[in-house]
This record gives structure tokens, C-alpha cells and sequence, in this order.
């Protein structure tokens, strides 16, 4: 294939080994802190709190950030991001080092952590359409994902193989590399921004912060594909958010199973998520509500098996369906958004749908959380799985997101928004 007809771009390349260095990062920084926790005496507390504000700060602090974003300052936010954490990845191990370790101090720093997620993560969403022919964009989101799900598998095995060998607070160090390393890479992505987006700017110059904030969730709200995407995006989190709060708990209690059996389906649900990510990076996709929906209702098939059946057999199959189902969401997710928006509203949009279907995770964990301690993790699981099967089927029926195709998103970005 011809370079020029080629996403290997200059400028994809350098976005692509950006990710996937700060997704090692982010691995990195996780796991050493969670042990750091553990081995400082923080036990229970520390560790919930942690998980706790791993991601909720950015989910709401995205909408709140996003309306400063402009086109031609994606990639510095994105720098600010990167460097941001790495400098907490020095704070932490050097204030240990200095005697100075109390909880409050750890998780207020794993806040902002977390909070720099609302700059990266819709800034790096928006901008491959920018660097990409419109043709690769699904390509392109497909390499990154499948990519991100084998990078973070490895990261965690060799973060879990660093943090016994030198400490936590010396493994913190190797994020603090990788995050300068990710930084330096996104400075040198270059773009020039279109005409329309020119004349975007020019358009909404006057435009306050209030109204800006205001318009993202207008247009989620107006649009035809983005509000039902969003709706289903609800509900899908809230019927995985028992998988992730009582998977250990099932495994341990149901399937006499321990941590080599979680880490066997970690691995499973990764390589599902792979493959899946791997062939929507060589196939072209039309419809891409109808691949995100049925791709929804098939996560919810495996957990209602995995949560109905306690062969452990059925519950590999299942992950390894639960993986493939990942990528086929958040793929078609990300490409609708960057093919049915306007330049400077994505990073909006992407926060706003995520902000709106995050919140669900805590919610789902607690209400399952405590349901599992009445009738057990299995009927809770597999209830999750029910939810998200009959929310597909209706949204299907009752709305246009499965009836879009490509060409419906093209026209859609170019019809005058409110």
C-alpha cells in the first residue's frame, strides 16, 4: 500500500504511541499506588477510596472542561494532561521517601489524577479526525482500542512483577518517564485545521463558557442518533457495574475459584477484545448504531450466562464474549461521535455521554453490592445482563440508532445546530 494511502501517518503514528505509552502509565500508576496503599497500613479504606476516585472526577469534570477546548489546542491539552500526572508520580514517592504519607494527602492527589482524564481523554477522541482521512477514522479507533486492551494487560502483569521487586514507591517513577515520554510525542502532532473550522471559530467567537456548556448537552439531547446512543451508553454501565464490583467475589464463593482463575478471565475478556478490535480495524462498518446496540445486547447475554451458570467453562466463553462486545462499543461509540458532530463540539459530546453514563458504575455497584449479600453475586450478575439485553431490544424498536447508516452521520455533521 502507498504511504499516502496509508494511516500510518506521521501524525497518527505519534498519537497512537502516545496512548498506548500513557495507557502504560496509567497501569503503572494504579497498581503501585493501590499497593503503595496496602503496604503503608491504608488496608480497606485506602483502597475503596481509591477505586472510588479513579473515575468519577473526570466524568464530571469533563463537561465542566471541555467547552474551553478549541481545535488548535487539543494537543496541549493533552501535554498539560500528561505532564500533570507525571509530576504526582514524583510528589507521592518523594514526600514517602520524606516521611510524609497520610491518606488524605494520597487521594487528594489520585483526585486531580483522575480529573486530568477529562482533558486527555476527549481531547484524544476529537482529535484522529483531524489526522486521519474520514475513511480511517473507524479504522483508526479500532487500532487504538484493540491495541489498548493487550497494552494494558501487559502493564499490569509487568507493574504486578516491578512493584515486588523494587517497592511501589520506586515503581512510581517508571509512569513519571512514560507520561514525559507520552507528552513529548503529542507535541509533535501537527495539523491544519480546515475551512469550516475556521469559520466555526468565527461563528461562535461571542459564544460564553454557560452557553457552550449548555449546547453540548443540547446537542446530545437534539440529536437523533446521539440521544438514543447515550441512553443505551446508561444503561449498558449500569448492567456491568455488578460484573465489576462482585467478579471476585463470584469466582471465590460460586466457582471455588481464586485470583489465578480472575486473572485467567482478565486475560480471556482482553483477547476477545482484541480480536473483535482487530477486525473492525480491516472490515468497513455502515451501520454503526446497529454493531454498538447488538454488540450491548451480547455483553448482556454473557453476563446473564455467567451469572446463571457456574461452570467455569460457560463463564470463559462469556468473558471471552464480554471482551469482543467491549470493542464493538466503544469503537462505534467514538466513530458516530467524530462523523455526527462538528469539530468543536466533540470534545464536548464525548464528555457529556460519558459524564451520563458513568455516573451509573457507583450507583450499580452499590445497589448490586448489596442486593449480592441478600440472594448472592450470580443473580445480581446475570440480572445486570438482563437489563442491558432488554434495554438493546428497545432501543432498537423505538428508536433510529440502529436504522443509521454512514452516510446519515455525514449529513448530519453538516446540518446548522442549535
Amino acid at each position: 500500500m502507498p504511504k499516502e494511502n496509508s494511516i500510518w501517518q506521521k501524525n497518527f503514528t505519534f498519537l497512537f504511541s502516545s496512548k498506548l505509552i500513557k495507557i502504560t502509565a496509567d497501569n503503572f500508576a494504579m497498581n503501585s499506588i493501590l499497593w503503595f496503599l496496602i503496604f503503608d497500613g491504608k488496608g480497606a479504606i485506602g483502597t475503596a477510596l481509591l477505586i472510588a476516585v479513579s473515575f468519577l472526577p473526570q466524568a464530571l469534570l469533563g463537561p465542566i472542561i471541555t467547552p474551553l477546548m478549541k481545535i488548535n489546542t487539543l494537543k496541549l491539552w493533552m501535554f498539560f494532561a500528561d505532564m500533570t500526572r507525571a509530576s504526582l508520580m514524583l510528589i507521592i514517592p518523594t514526600c514517602y521517601f520524606s516521611g510524609f504519607s497520610p491518606l488524605w494527602f494520597i487521594i487528594l492527589l489520585m483526585l486531580i489524577h483522575s480529573a486530568t482524564g477529562a482533558c486527555y481523554n476527549p481531547a484524544s477522541v476529537s482529535l484522529i479526525p483531524k489526522i486521519v482521512k474520514e475513511d480511517y477514522i473507524q479504522k483508526a479507533n479500532a487500532i487504538i482500542q484493540s491495541s489498548e486492551h493487550i497494552v494494558r494487560l501487559a502493564a499490569v502483569t509487568l507493574g504486578g512483577i516491578l512493584i515486588m521487586l523494587i517497592g511501589a514507591a520506586n515503581t512510581m517513577f517508571i509512569p513519571l518517564i512514560l507520561y514525559m515520554i507520552s507528552a513529548s510525542l503529542v507535541l509533535c502532532i501537527d495539523y491544519v485545521k480546515r475551512n469550516n473550522d475556521v469559520k466555526m471559530k468565527a461563528s461562535r467567537k461571542t459564544s460564553t463558557y454557560l452557553s457552550k456548556l449548555k449546547r453540548g448537552f443540547t446537542l446530545v439531547r437534539r440529536h437523533h442518533v446521539l440521544y438514543p446512543l447515550a441512553i443505551y451508553c446508561v444503561f449498558s454501565n449500569l448492567a456491568s457495574a455488578p460484573w465489576e464490583a462482585l467478579a471476585a467475589v463470584y469466582i471465590s464463593e460460586d466457582l471455588n475459584g481464586g485470583p489465578i482463575v480472575h486473572s485467567l478471565l482478565r486475560i480471556t475478556t482482553a483477547g476477545g477484545a482484541f480480536l473483535l478490535g482487530y477486525l473492525l480495524a480491516k472490515i468497513k462498518v455502515n451501520r454503526y448504531g446497529l454493531v454498538f446496540v447488538t454488540a450491548g445486547i451480547i455483553e448482556g447475554v454473557a453476563f446473564l450466562i455467567t451469572g446463571m451458570n457456574t461452570l467455569l467453562s460457560l463463564m470463559f466463553i462469556a468473558a471471552f464474549a464480554l471482551g469482543a462486545s467491549i470493542s464493538a462499543i466503544n469503537i462505534p461509540e467514538h466513530t458516530i461521535i467524530q462523523m455526527s458532530v462538528e469539530d468543536e463540539d466533540q470534545p464536548l459530546v464525548f464528555a457529556v455521554i460519558n459524564m451520563i453514563s458513568y455516573v451509573m458504575i457507583p450507583i450499580g455497584s452499590l445497589v448490586g453490592g448489596y442486593v449480592a449479600t441478600l440472594v448472592g453475586a450470580g443473580p445480581v450478575i446475570a440480572g445486570g445482563g438482563l437489563i442491558e439485553i432488554l434495554a438493546g431490544i428497545a432501543i432498537l424498536l423505538f428508536t433510529k440508532l440502529g436504522e443509521a447508516q454512514r452516510t446519515d452521520l455525514i449529513k448530519s455533521k453538516g446540518v446548522k445546530s442549535v
